[in-house]
């Protein structure tokens, strides 16, 4: 049976490199012990790592993995503008892309919905957030997950 696994973590991340080794690290564990379905977001640094590592473990180790990424909302595709988000660099080939229907929701709670659909999604969350943060979308998902009972590999240090 397929497990999934969902990212996510903050918009601005340090040690691009040495999360990305590590997490590298802990799918290429993961992947050998049945998780093959990825849920990557599209708002920060966090998720490109995700998304790139995903690729590269999809090209070298396993290339039955499933990834999917999730976009916030139809409304945010159709800006003129996107500040937070690249959408080319989401546009790859063995991707599938959806949408969770969040559209009714305020546009500033449609990431933390979006998050909550996610985890509820998945049996495993890999994430970089800083539990000592007063205030943090990232953190609530973490908090999220905890009530949830999901298993979570926090990579921030």
């Amino acid at each position: 049976m397929d497990k999934t696994i969902t990212f996510f973590g903050h918009r601005e991340i340090f040690a691009d490199d040495e999360v990305k080794e590590r997490l590298i690290g802990v799918l290429n564990e993961k992947v050998s012990k049945g998780y093959n379905n990825f849920l990557i977001g599209t708002h920060g640094e966090f998720d490109k790592i995700a998304l790139s590592s995903c690729l590269y473990i999809k090209r070298n180790i396993n290339n039955k993995i499933k990834i999917t990424i999730v976009l916030t909302s139809f409304s945010f595709l159709n800006k003129k503008s996107v500040v937070s988000c690249n959408l080319e660099f989401y546009k790859r080939e063995g991707c599938k892309t959806i949408v969770y229907d969040i559209e009714e929701q305020h546009f500033k709670n449609r990431i933390i919905v979006s998050n909550k659909h996610m985890i509820d999604d998945s049996d495993l969350i890999i994430c970089y957030v800083n539990m000592d943060r007063y205030r943090s979308g990232a953190k609530r998902a973490v908090q999220y997950a905890i009530q949830q009972g999901k298993e979570i590999i926090n990579l921030y240090r």
